[in-house]
């Protein structure tokens, strides 16, 4: 079996900038569905028609992350944070490990860098996956739902009853109803059920609230 994947992320605010995904994996950007990283509740989440388990973290930007002497600021001197982690595709959990969060932090920084360098001209970037250290539960498809069978005998039973129905129908001088000219057809489309599996590896700075600022 291959080795489980994680494909980097990155949601951050520059200078002037408010909270946007910068870096996301690619096949999130294809489908337009890369918005859903923007949540750091940290649920399971399902996209392009995938279960995804998510990793996120979060981490307040120094002056050697950057290059910079000192920590940079926003325009109103508020200390730039970055909610960062790494996706899991096809999986239920995941326990992360040190080593997977470092790769996805350095990914991040990378990225956050070239943001901060230009943020009127940055444009969204695709993250490359990298094998996984960390535990992962991959996600198991439940059995086909199996219809009932009718025994023969109940099914005949149910053929008999039914013209018994329609000749007691008769005899009261009342013709049946006609069929309706457009029946209605129902389809049953089964919903994806999300479960709550992502650890968050990080807190969130209590005197952000909700921990972000916009």
């Amino acid at each position: 079996m291959a080795a489980a994947q994680g494909w980097p992320f990155l949601v951050a605010r520059g200078r002037q900038s408010g909270y946007a995904v910068r870096l996301a994996p690619g096949f999130l950007i294809q489908t337009q569905e890369y918005g859903v990283l923007e949540d750091g509740t940290g649920a399971q989440i399902v996209a392009g028609g995938r279960t995804l388990a998510v990793v996120r973290a979060e981490h307040t930007v120094t002056g050697a992350d950057v290059g910079l002497t000192e920590a940079p600021r926003d325009e109103h001197s508020r200390p730039l944070h970055l909610l960062y982690g790494f996706v899991c595709p096809d999986a239920t959990s995941v326990e992360p490990s040190d080593m997977d969060i470092s790769r996805a932090l350095q990914a991040a920084l990378g990225t956050y860098r070239r943001f901060l360098a230009d943020e009127s001209g940055f444009t969204l970037a695709a993250s490359n996956p990298f094998p996984l250290d960390s535990a992962v539960a991959p996600l198991t498809r439940p059995p086909a739902e199996r219809k009932p069978v009718v025994p023969y005998a109940l099914a005949g039973l149910v053929a008999v009853a039914a013209v018994v129905i329609i000749a007691v129908t008769s005899l009261g001088g009342e013709d049946p109803p006609p069929p309706p000219l457009h029946p209605q057809t129902t389809t049953s489309v089964p919903r994806p059920v999300v479960t709550s599996v992502v650890q968050t590896t990080a807190t969130l700075d209590p005197g952000r609230p909700g921990g972000r600022n916009r």
